[in-house]
């Protein structure tokens, strides 16, 4: 995806040190084990900024970039989007929230997981898009 200036000027903080988006650092995005592996693709920051002006508030990232080790150590699958930077877990709390959620990340995305606590939503071309799965 290519953004114009508007558009990245609207969704980005351009150099600002460590912003990612208006809304969103880096370090939100960045593997949770500690690692340092922080990868993550500028098409879905922004869909994901897109997403959080949509619902007005701000959104916690559960899960973003995932090196492969600790990916394998929560058991995700070995092909998931998350370990090259194309996925992310947004959190949220409720039934409401989760309507809220799923509302704007279907006008968005398409490739949206439902699960107890967050919404996956990813930009990953090398995977089908059209979908929606839940977590069991």
């Amino acid at each position: 995806m290519w953004l114009d200036t508007k558009e990245w000027l609207q969704y980005t903080k351009g150099a600002n040190m460590g912003d990612l988006t208006q809304n969103f650092d880096l370090e939100e995005y960045a593997c949770k084990c500690g690692c340092g592996v922080a990868d993550i693709k500028q098409e879905l920051a922004v869909k994901v900024q897109q997403v959080r002006d949509l619902v007005g508030r701000s959104i916690t990232i559960n899960s973003g970039v995932r090196c492969a080790r600790h990916n394998g150590n929560i058991g995700a699958s070995e092909t998931s989007s998350h370990i090259g930077g194309w996925a992310a877990d947004l959190g949220y709390k409720g039934s409401g929230e989760r309507y809220q959620l799923l509302n704007a990340a279907f006008q968005i995305f398409d490739r949206v997981g439902i699960a107890k606590n967050f919404i996956h939503v990813d930009v990953d071309a090398n995977k089908t898009a059209g979908v929606v799965w839940i977590y069991s």
